[in-house]
């Protein structure tokens, strides 16, 4: 058979060949362009804000015309973040806009003035003219009324609300992912639950129908999967009574609580990029990174919500996580049985080993909410945790 496949040119079905994988590799590969586009003109907008704050520092001789092409250098670049943004995100940025309309022009004034003919401006009066623009601007004191303060006072509050916009609408592109399984490689395991794959930029060492985890070249999924796999799959978990009505429960009186078991996890995947929507159980988790050799890009967020147990049971569940994840240095807010942590700037070992913690992590809580009977079991197995898997 293998020779009459060779012989007449037939071959395993492959992503590449299936022009629906190659619609959605098309489709969340342009928003990953364009991610990575607003990344690299935000680096280049924080470079130049830095350069052009020494210019308005330095001694005063022949610094305009440096001054002066420092503004026209910021404003093609934030016109080309600015532009876009606008396509990246599926709702209009608009007070992102809004301030960039006012800021860009006060930046073109004082450019204009630096290389007047007329009357050239020294150093210290530039600085006076942009000194609110380029430099970041300390919340008022006593603080304004509510809507009474433009969003952004600043180029530097600018380039953050652009990272902000960047990183929500980034978060949530597996989460609204609409991908079959003739759209994606089926991830086998041999272990885990069943992962269709989108491979975006490099994400997998070659395009497959079905690929297995030597096909990953994600170097973050790779770190995270990895840590999955490290750690022993729980057995049942010992469900107290009260445990066992509170799922019940729960299950019988939520409307599709049962629609949960169905999904199917999702993994987008680039070189050095993850969006994996991981659907465990009745409880489903978004882990997002991105890893490179410049910290100042690098973030992980780990986003957790769900369970077949009452609510109380649910909630001390993501206390026991945020006790981890704070330990291990994220931001982490808690809102209902919903839970978000976030963590910035660290070197690419370092978020790779996050990862694995975080693939361990995953493992480590499933169906934990059941046996979370009270707030004093919390502290022990955070303990256990930190101890044994970190």
């Amino acid at each position: 058979m293998a020779f009459w496949k060779r012989w007449f040119g037939k071959t395993n079905s492959t992503a590449a060949a299936d022009p629906a994988v190659r619609g959605a590799a098309a489709r969340y590969g342009g928003k990953y362009a364009q991610y990575r586009e607003v990344i690299s003109e935000s680096e280049a907008i924080q470079e130049l804000l830095g350069r052009l704050q020494e210019a308005l520092t330095a001694s005063p001789a022949g610094q305009a015309p440096l001054v002066t092409q420092l503004c026209q250098d910021l404003l093609q670049h934030l016109d080309r973040a600015i532009a876009v943004l606008q396509s990246f995100c599926r709702q209009t940025p608009t007070e992102i806009i809004q301030a960039y309309g006012e800021l860009s022009e006060r930046l073109r004034q004082a450019a204009a003035a630096a290389n007047s003919p007329l009357a050239p401006a020294t150093a210290e009066q530039l600085w006076d003219n942009l000194q609110e623009v380029v430099c970041p601007v300390p919340p008022p004191m006593p603080p304004s009324e509510p809507g009474s303060a433009p969003a952004c006072r600043s180029l530097p509050d600018l380039l953050e609300a652009i990272t902000e916009a960047r990183l929500a609408e980034m978060f949530c592109l597996s989460l609204r992912a609409q991908v079959s399984k003739k759209e994606a490689a089926s991830l086998v395991t041999g272990r885990l639950v069943p992962i269709l794959v989108v491979d975006v930029d490099g994400g997998l060492s070659r395009a497959a129908a079905t690929v297995g985890l030597e096909d990953i070249a994600s170097v973050p999924f790779r770190a995270f999967l990895s840590g999955m796999l490290s750690i022993p799959w729980p057995k049942a978990r010992p469900v107290d009574m009260k445990g066992f009505i509170s799922v019940v429960g729960v299950t019988s009186t939520t409307p599709r609580s049962e629609d949960q078991l169905k999904k199917i996890s999702l993994a987008i995947l680039a070189r050095d990029y993850m969006n994996f929507s991981l659907c465990l159980g009745y409880h489903a988790s978004t882990i997002e990174a991105y890893v490179s050799d410049r910290p100042q890009c690098n973030y992980l967020r780990f986003h957790y919500q769900g369970g077949a147990a009452s609510v109380e049971r649910r909630v001390r569940r993501l206390r026991l996580i945020s006790g981890i994840l704070t330990r291990l240095g994220f931001e982490v807010s808690i809102s209902g049985d919903l839970l978000d942590g976030r963590k910035h700037g660290d070197d690419l070992q370092a978020c790779l080993k996050l990862l694995e913690i975080l693939g361990r992590l995953e493992v480590f809580t499933k169906q934990m909410d059941m046996v979370m009977s009270s707030d004093e079991v919390i502290s022990g197995y955070v303990e256990d945790f930190l101890a044994n898997h970190c």
